[in-house]
């Protein structure tokens, strides 16, 4: 891939001649407006990647989705840029010249950085933490390669779904969350930054990844007065507010346990450093009326402010949220063929069915058993369903499930050019919409269609 060809910053196909909009995504290049300190779009690095759209900025850099020119497939490239110590000169990220500290902040800033990246190659084969490909150093500055990840951050996840989410949802994440963390203390590393913002919830809103591992802290938090901009409020523990402070995996799981009691209950926990002042953190089953006092508990012990009390490790958190209730909702995960189990007995069982009733593959069809998800989209090796291959079908395009007890299907869409009813209202993406049986769906267009039945067998 050439840096001069037109190709679209989100997905990197080829622009037709003349358009600005993809035909692959729908992403419109007019429409987007580039974070004024990023490296332009088309931006070419390492000789390598080449750079799209900006997928997010923090205090300590910039994040960019990009295409591996030489693996041709997209990545995502963080770049080290502290914003309250540096400023960008052309390409070049350089210490702000006014403040006479911010050269030695920046620089051992830098070197830390790719310390800590070098750490994290070790966990390239854990699934539960985002896999870093290489690092680099280029106009003044360094970089991270890593996987890109298509989906949300617990932050946002929540937010899309009014504010809070149900506590075998929640347990479900933050379980698998911290069976990842566990991997990560096994090899004497600390996070030191878990939050919503830090643990992702990818596209399937099965898989969940910790991401950001405060690489560029290391320095910054050896100076006492420097020490606030790595802290978030309500999820930091108390022994991260000074140098001196006796941190261990006790420490992080305080913070896993503030996200598990803000995506619960909407509401973040208040500051450790106030709670040693006077403590006033209402217990999670005084906020949620489907969180049991057992269940509070186990959330409270983690977050003991003395870390002499707290839950110490991730093992020993994750048996007290399970054994007070907080067990993970056990799923087929959707990129795993689904095989109905045949019963032994006689007695008929309701099969649930989706059915391609018009488009390339009309005719296929797939049975499933209620309370089982099948996944539907372009893709074979991950979908149990492909109406389509055409390019306007997403890879995961949605995925489905049915609820005997209401009797009803349940449809999360998961793409880009929307999944719609036959009366043409498009499904709100990444949120379950109840569908009747009986119903058919358009994807993307109308003339791939699927309906959706039961039948007793």
């Amino acid at each position: 891939m050439n840096a001069n060809l037109n190709v679209c910053p989100n997905c990197f196909q080829q622009l037709p001649s003349g358009s600005s909009v993809c035909q692959n995504c729908s992403f419109d290049k007019t429409k987007y407006t580039p974070n004024e300190s990023a490296l332009p779009l088309y931006t070419m690095l390492n000789s390598q990647y080449l750079l799209g759209r900006v997928l997010g900025q923090g205090g300590f850099g910039i994040t960019y989705k990009a295409f591996d020119t030489f693996k041709n497939k997209i990545v995502a490239v963080k770049e080290y840029m502290p914003s309250d110590y540096s400023n960008r000169s052309g390409k070049g990220v350089y210490p702000l010249s006014d403040n006479p500290r911010a050269e030695q902040i920046f620089e051992h800033g830098k070197k830390s950085y790719i310390e800590e990246i070098k750490t994290l190659y070790q966990f390239e084969n854990v699934d539960g933490i985002v896999k870093v490909y290489t690092h680099f150093q280029e106009n003044n500055t360094a970089y991270l390669v890593m996987e890109y990840l298509d989906g949300s951050n617990l932050k946002a996840y929540v937010k899309h779904r009014g504010g809070r989410i149900t506590p075998k949802k929640a347990g479900e994440i933050i379980i698998k969350a911290a069976n990842s963390l566990m991997r990560v203390h096994s090899a004497d590393i600390l996070h030191r930054d878990i939050s919503p913002e830090n643990i992702f919830i990818m596209r399937n809103d099965i898989d969940v990844k910790l991401i950001d591992f405060g690489a560029a802290r290391k320095y910054i938090e050896n100076s006492e007065d420097e020490k606030s901009v790595l802290l978030k409020p309500g999820f930091a523990p108390p022994e991260q507010y000074t140098r001196k402070g006796n941190q261990g995996s006790w420490t992080d799981i305080y913070a896993m346990a503030a996200s598990l009691y803000y995506i619960v209950s909407g509401t973040v926990p208040q500051d450790s450093m106030e709670r040693m002042r006077e403590d006033k953190l209402v217990p999670l089953n005084h906020l949620c009326r489907d969180v049991t006092p057992q269940m509070a508990g186990a959330v409270a012990r983690a977050l003991e402010i003395n870390y002499t009390k707290r839950t110490q490790t991730c093992q020993a958190f994750i048996s007290d949220l399970e054994s007070s209730g907080w067990n993970a909702v056990k799923t087929i995960h959707p990129t795993s063929p689904i095989v109905p189990v045949v019963p032994n007995d006689t007695m008929k069982r309701l099969i649930c069915n989706v059915k391609c009733v018009s488009g390339i593959n009309k005719g296929a069809s797939v049975n499933f058993y209620p309370g089982n998800i099948i996944s539907v989209g372009r893709v074979r090796e991950c979908n149990n369903l492909v109406p389509s291959s055409e390019m306007i079908i997403s890879k995961q395009h949605c995925i489905i499930e049915y609820n005997q007890s209401v009797n009803a299907f349940f449809v999360t869409d998961l793409s880009t050019n929307g999944t719609f009813t036959q009366n043409g209202t498009r499904l709100r993406r990444n949120q379950k919409e109840r569908v009747e049986p009986g119903a058919i769906l358009f994807l993307s267009r109308e003339y791939i269609i699927i309906q959706l039945n039961t039948f007793y067998s």
